[in-house]
């Protein structure tokens, strides 16, 4: 197909034209949709509800994605995101309301945990969302053909919009053979290439996702529906994929908790909360100020109709108290009465705003302790021949809050296994500062022990009653049932916020946290966001969540093959100076840290 030239000249101009305006105002499965100037609209939800096991989780929604726009759905976890997605695609159909989409409309969809069908290679998976190539040529033939015959108006319409988008879809892949296509994707992915020829089903359930998510991009349809397509890429793969994405043509539609992410990609947010859904331009961080800016303006408008409310009814009872003497008033105060229901009727329609809607109630607090907090000298780790990290210094002080980054397997688990003293350093040593209390906030949540339940390891953690136990686990969201279920059958969020609560409890003043916000929606993880700008001591964290690091960090450690880098400011600063931070090494005769450019 790399030979083929471009199938647009095999088109008279007229036609080409007639066939872009035919593609601009195309029908839709319900209802007429057509184009916004040149924008077309790819799907509308007009009044949309959707109801679940007796829980409403939708009502009233209403919203269009457009082809030329890339909207990141927001929410808290429950919120429906995901079915949101699903209703777009036409796997669940709304309670109430409709769904319409363009006619014709090819959609790509990658949910959480894709399924694919056992016995194919991971190259052949991928190949065949590429589409047959012979086929699609043959087809642009037999539609010219077709153009030369006594069509009717419909019928012509159609033969040049499905021309025009075969024409599209073409001249995309001219060029490129399928199969390379296929091996630049999955690279740029991530994906290694001795896993491009293993069978589908051996793959890891994150390299699956990989799979999933390189077959929506190969099918290059009009609209792309991603569930947390950043889930399991490295920096590098997040990198590709949001410039492939800014740069696609067609709508498309994300949810991810990557905030980072949905900055450099998203044109639009929408958020859905109570069942509701609204609509900001740009991105997070342009949606975080208009959010606010509104629910400020709702709240003075909610306190000013309180006022006029207070007043009417003022009105209405002098107006009464007038009547009882003289009756000529009755019917002022009636209307006024009736005036003040309406009024009141329309209140109660809107929504309380609330500008402040804390998630989880976490506030850390702590000794102090000493100024040095942890001190590494000459620290290095190897694994046979594999050199992890080669020897080198470091000093952590009070109120430092510093970031481990590094590709997967770059050795960051491994040094804070070293700094908790869980593994052997090959050479050197690990000191921590006299009065530091150290809490370990684990990936895996192995810290905490599965048979037990919250309330035991609240108590376990601080001498308290029940009544106290609960009521601190109900400001980290746990109900009283979940307070008493064992930490095993909990849900991942739900074990995520009880580490965050021994944390608490424990009082250290030195936190370790491996990816700490894993697990947690948007809204819970900005609350743990304060909650950590607030704490007075130190932090160590390792992340993948790039807007986490550039709020909470002040200086960025990078793990480079055994190498380890030191860079003096956040994550973007480090993103900018990438490679090119101070080499940490150990300097025998001075004992101190020795910095390379």
């Amino acid at each position: 197909m790399n030979s083929r030239p471009s199938q647009s000249s095999r088109l008279p101009a007229v036609l080409r034209s007639s066939s872009a305006s035919a593609r601009a105002g195309r029908s839709v499965d319900q209802a007429l949709l057509g184009s916004v100037g040149i924008v077309a609209i790819l799907a509308q939800a007009s009044e949309v509800g959707v109801i679940y096991g007796g829980h409403q989780v939708f009502e009233g929604l209403t919203f269009e994605v457009r082809d030329d726009e890339r909207v990141a759905l927001v929410g808290g976890n429950g919120a429906g995101k995901s079915t949101l997605l699903r209703l777009l695609t036409g796997e669940v159909q709304p309670t109430t309301g409709s769904i319409a989409r363009q006619r014709g409309l090819r959609t790509g969809y990658l949910p959480q945990q894709p399924m694919f069908t056992p016995g194919h290679t991971v190259r052949d998976v991928v190949a065949l969302a590429s589409g047959d190539a012979a086929a699609l040529d043959e087809r642009l033939h037999e539609l010219e053909r077709r153009m030369g015959e006594d069509l009717s108006d419909a019928e012509l319409e159609a033969v040049l919009v499905e021309h025009a988008e075969l024409i599209e879809r073409a001249d995309a892949v001219s060029g490129m053979p399928v199969g390379a296509r296929v091996e630049q994707t999955l690279s740029a992915l991530g994906l290694p290439d001795d896993r491009w020829d293993l069978s589908i089903e051996t793959l890891s359930g994150g390299e699956k996702r990989i799979v999933g998510l390189a077959q929506c991009l190969l099918e290059e349809p009009d609209l792309l529906l991603l569930d947390e397509p950043d889930n399991h890429l490295d920096a590098n793969a997040k990198t590709w994929l949001e410039s492939y994405l800014a740069g696609r043509k067609g709508g498309t539609v994300i949810i991810s908790h990557d905030r980072y992410f949905i900055d450099r990609v998203a044109t639009s947010i929408v958020e859905l909360e109570d069942g509701r859904v609204s609509k900001y331009a740009g991105n997070y961080s342009r949606f975080t100020t208009q959010k606010r800016e509104r629910l400020e303006r709702d709240a003075q408008l909610y306190e000013l109709h309180q006022r006029e409310l207070k007043k009417l009814k003022a009105s209405a009872e002098q107006l009464t108290q007038w009547a009882r003497q003289n009756h000529k008033f009755a019917a002022r105060a009636g209307n006024r009465w009736r005036i003040l229901e309406i009024e009141r009727e329309k209140l109660a329609e809107k929504p309380v705003p609330v500008i402040d809607r804390r998630r989880i109630d976490v506030e850390f607090s702590a000794d102090r302790g000493s100024s040095l907090v942890l001190e590494m000298k000459a620290l290095s780790k190897s694994y046979g021949d594999r050199e992890i990290l080669r020897p080198f210094d470091f000093e952590l002080t009070h109120g430092e809050r510093v970031g481990i980054v590094g590709d997967n397997g770059a050795g960051k688990t491994t040094l804070f296994r070293l700094v908790l003293g869980d593994e052997p350093a090959t050479t050197g040593r690990v000191r921590i500062g006299p009065s530091i209390v150290t809490g370990y906030y684990a990936q895996e949540q192995e810290t905490l022990e599965p048979t037990r339940t919250p309330l035991e390891l609240v108590r376990s953690a601080r001498a308290m009653t029940e009544q106290s136990a609960i009521g601190f686990l109900v400001g980290l969201l746990f109900t009283r049932e979940d307070a008493l279920t064992q930490v095993g059958k909990l849900s991942g969020g739900e074990r995520s916020r009880l580490q965050i609560a021994l944390l608490i409890l424990r009082g250290a003043n030195f936190l370790l946290l491996d990816e700490p916000t894993n697990n947690l929606d948007l809204p819970s993880i900005e609350e743990l966001e304060a909650a950590l700008l607030d704490f007075g001591g130190t932090i160590l964290t390792i992340s993948h969540d790039r807007y986490f690091l550039d709020r909470i960090c002040n200086r960025i450690i990078e793990l480079d093959g055994g190498l380890v880098r030191e860079y003096p400011g956040n994550f973007t600063y480090y993103d900018t100076h990438r490679g090119r931070g101070a080499v940490l090494t150990h300097q025998p005769v001075t004992g101190q840290r020795q910095k390379k450019r």
